[in-house]
């Protein structure tokens, strides 16, 4: 992923470690790295630029919390729609027609980057970001409430920091380390805590959560070594359609048993339409105006919005132990992406 060029903005590659997946931004380095890039490039460095703002505005939080709102509240729309699609034909069918909105929308622009020329390695990214973990949380959604998948998949940075320091040879700090243990206490106490009987189809949705969660965290990887620096835009549109391309054999193979009811077509274009392109072009938006790290702390929303919906549209229970699980979590993920919270200071008069 990397610093979008709009406005008058340089673009900026992230480094690996502010890569954890299109999703889930860690915040270690990313504004030290991007002041080095602007004084080693001879350019001002994005908090100081006069075209971006050095705190949040109205319009950013907004963009923020609709961004949660968005990714939150698609884990409630694969629960409408899956059972009527069956999880491949409707990952597939998400990946093409995102990647169709998407591929028009720089069309019109007449921005075509040519992601045709990297197939390969897209096809590899498509896999870790999208065809594999939307798969597996699709799969998941069968069993599992929207509201506890959308806690579980917060646990993606706590994937992170292992596969970095194996696959990039980065240190696990004390920090992140305690971060990992707290972030999979939490999740015990998320599932185990439940007071329904923990099923062995439970405990298979739960593990293929997991194992999405650290599909993504491989795709950030990935990303960081192989595309560092490439359009985010042309990423997106690469990875929907080689998703689309290596689920097509298997969506043959497994169509709906039925023609989709009118609830699942409509959860599907939501998903497509909001969930995948709105939210996209919301994060591109929003790296562009303040930066990755900032736009890194929509990781916290999701579990939260996600969980919303579930109450509120779908009527799901929140009991003790989901609120102390997420929490706890949440606490996981903040010490394992080395996030810190701070008043904003006061400046005197000059």
């Amino acid at each position: 992923m990397s610093y979008i060029r709009g406005s008058g903005i340089e673009e900026y590659p992230l480094p690996r470690s502010c890569l954890v997946s299109s999703r889930a931004l860690t915040h270690q380095s990313c504004e030290r790295f991007v002041e080095c890039q602007a004084s080693q490039r001879g350019t001002t460095p994005l908090a100081e630029r006069s075209d971006v703002s050095e705190s949040m505005q109205t319009a950013d939080r907004l963009a923020l919390v609709l961004l949660g709102v968005l990714w939150g509240g698609g884990f409630l729309f694969i629960q409408i729609a899956v059972p009527a699609f069956g999880p491949v034909a409707l990952v597939d069918g998400r990946g093409l027609i995102a990647g169709m909105i998407l591929l028009l929308w720089v069309i019109a622009r007449r921005e075509l980057p040519p992601f045709w020329r990297r197939w390969r390695e897209y096809l590899v990214l498509g896999a870790l970001n999208v065809a594999l973990p939307f798969t597996l949380i699709a799969w998941a959604a069968l069993t599992i409430s929207a509201s506890l998948s959308a806690i579980l998949m917060a646990t993606v940075p706590l994937f992170t920091a292992p596969i970095a320091a194996v696959q990039l040879n980065e240190r696990v700090s004390g920090r992140q380390a305690a971060g990992l243990i707290v972030g999979f206490i939490g999740v015990g106490i998320l599932v185990g805590l439940r007071p329904l009987p923990f099923t062995p189809a439970f405990a298979a949705a739960v593990g293929a959560l997991l194992g999405a969660a650290a599909f993504y965290a491989l795709g950030g990887v990935y990303t960081a070594r192989r595309f560092t620096g490439a359009s985010p835009v042309e990423s997106t549109i690469g990875q929907q359609f080689a998703a689309f391309a290596l689920l097509l054999p298997f969506a043959l193979v497994m169509p709906p048993r039925a023609v989709p009811p009118l609830s699942a077509v409509a959860a599907l274009l939501i998903l497509a339409v909001f969930s995948s392109v709105l939210a996209y072009l919301l994060f591109f938006r929003l790296i562009s105006s303040v930066g990755a790290t900032k736009t890194a702390t929509v990781s916290y929303l999701i579990p939260l919005f996600g969980t919303l919906w579930g109450v509120v549209v779908a009527r799901e229970r929140v009991g003790w132990e989901t609120l102390a699980g997420m929490l706890v979590i949440l606490l996981g993920v903040v010490l394992a992406t080395g996030r810190r919270f701070s008043l904003p200071r006061r400046r005197l008069a000059t």
